[in-house]
């Protein structure tokens, strides 16, 4: 960040993908899971009418990322290649101008509705940070939704560099990472249990009984 609000406010709002994923219903999440949501951004648009500067039409770092109409399909759940968990990805206001695929009018309503609350309403599974001059902040924006506080009148100025990622994609066989981590606390609780239970035959051997 490079110059704050001379008055106050402008902080940066996180929110955790993963842990949306996992308030939902095993219902809801199937549900989820097989959907897309196709994202369109009129602001882009807007801009293109209006500038004269020549824009670059191909080869933006992915062969995927071109043309001029800045509209692209994901899936509604994603995988996060890092971590292996899955979460929710293609909703909230990046897809407020575009739509969930294959469902009635009233159920992309209703769908979009619950999406965006899950973000917004809930505000144990968010992070607010307050900026200082000079500060730096790194996220990873696949499996995160953030959005400024608006409750400041003057200018608030930052440098953001995005580094070009992987087209999103779902692994049916991820796991969430409420999931994954119960997993991994079993297999923990059975290595420490294990190590307790040391075989009669080697104790005998050892002790000469």
């Amino acid at each position: 960040m490079i110059d704050l609000p001379p008055d106050a406010g402008g902080d940066t709002i996180w929110a955790s993908a993963y842990e949306m994923f996992d308030r939902m219903s095993p219902a809801y999440q199937r549900l989820a899971e097989g959907l897309t949501a196709t994202h369109y951004q009129p602001v882009f648009s807007r801009i293109l009418k209006s500038t004269s500067d020549p824009l670059i039409e191909a080869d933006r770092g992915h062969p995927a990322n071109s043309g001029l109409d800045f509209s692209a399909t994901h899936p509604v759940v994603r995988t996060n290649p890092v971590t292996g968990w899955k979460h929710l990805f293609g909703v909230g206001q990046q897809i407020h101008d575009g739509k969930i695929n294959g469902v009635t009018d009233r159920e992309e309503e209703i769908l979009k509705k619950y999406f965006l609350q899950l973000i917004t309403e809930n505000h144990d599974l968010q992070v607010r940070f307050r900026w200082g001059k000079n500060d730096i902040a790194v996220w990873d924006n696949r499996s995160t939704f953030h959005t400024a506080t608006m409750d400041y009148t003057g200018e608030r100025k930052g440098v953001r560099i995005t580094s070009i990622g992987e087209k999103p994609y779902l692994d049916p066989g991820s796991l969430s990472r409420r999931e994954a981590l119960h997993l991994a606390e079993l297999e923990k609780t059975g290595l420490e249990k294990g190590k307790h239970q040391e075989n009669p035959a080697k104790r005998r051997k050892t002790t000469g009984v």
